[in-house]
């Protein structure tokens, strides 16, 4: 990490809440970087947690303000200056998470924030609690990509092919079958034991971005046996559909 937007990242990565970074002042740091962290290449945030398994009330990370903040801190920390300690270390931490956040906006698209809207109302639960539980069993990526298959369908209007893609990516070793003879059935097969989470994903899937007209069967571990193909055709390992 170098720079503070990097921070903001690697502590959603982590789980951590912004309120618990307090940003400070770093008298003694490098003139060549944002951060003054305690290794050079470091990639997590408190060296305390990342030893002993633990996490700290506040992580405390040391930032060089002079180093593309000269104009808003050259005149807060001046060598001869001790009035007010407190004070200039609050106004320090909030303006360095401003201009943090400013960092990362800067780099968002227009879908960026469609995405971040979408997840708040995720999280606020306006789709249901179930869409809000299967959304926080999901890491960051897979999160991006149910956000994108979402927008994506309220903007090409056909929920099919946004569902083929979204069990393709968000279900691992599966496989969608569309019957050309009932177009309303789809077979869903994926390699993974039957759990709750699983189960709970798909059907979220399926709510979400199937008209209600199509019926779903799911096929778990077990695929069901297709005359023709030998892979599917073996003794004590076909599902009977």
């Amino acid at each position: 990490m170098r720079y503070l937007w990097e921070v903001l990242l690697a502590a959603e990565e982590d789980g951590i809440s912004e309120e618990k970074l307090r940003f400070v002042h770093a008298p003694s740091g490098s003139a060549y970087m944002e951060l003054s962290l305690p290794c050079l290449n470091q990639t997590w945030l408190d060296e305390d947690e990342q030893a002993e398994g633990r996490r700290t009330e506040d992580i405390s990370i040391e930032v060089n303000t002079y180093y593309r903040f000269y104009d808003i801190f050259h005149e807060m920390f001046p060598p001869d200056q001790t009035d007010f300690p407190a004070l200039r270390n609050s106004l320090t931490n909030l303006s360095l998470h401003m201009l943090a956040q400013n960092d990362i906006r800067k780099g968002l698209t227009r879908e960026d924030y469609h995405k971040r809207l979408l997840e708040k109302e995720i999280l606020a639960g306006g789709f249901g609690e179930t869409a809000k539980e299967v959304f926080l069993s999901m890491n960051r990526a897979d999160r991006e990509k149910l956000l994108g298959g979402w927008l994506n369908s309220y903007r090409i209007g056909s929920a099919l092919l946004v569902f083929l893609d979204m069990v393709h990516s968000l279900v691992a070793d599966s496989i969608v079958y569309h019957s050309n003879e009932y177009p309303d059935e789809i077979l869903i097969y994926t390699g993974l034991k039957r759990e709750r989470k699983l189960e709970q994903r798909i059907r979220f899937l399926t709510d979400t971005f199937l008209d209600i007209r199509y019926r779903v069967e799911i096929f778990y571990e077990h695929h069901f046996g297709i005359i023709g193909v030998e892979e599917t055709m073996r003794i004590d390992e076909i599902a009977i559909c």
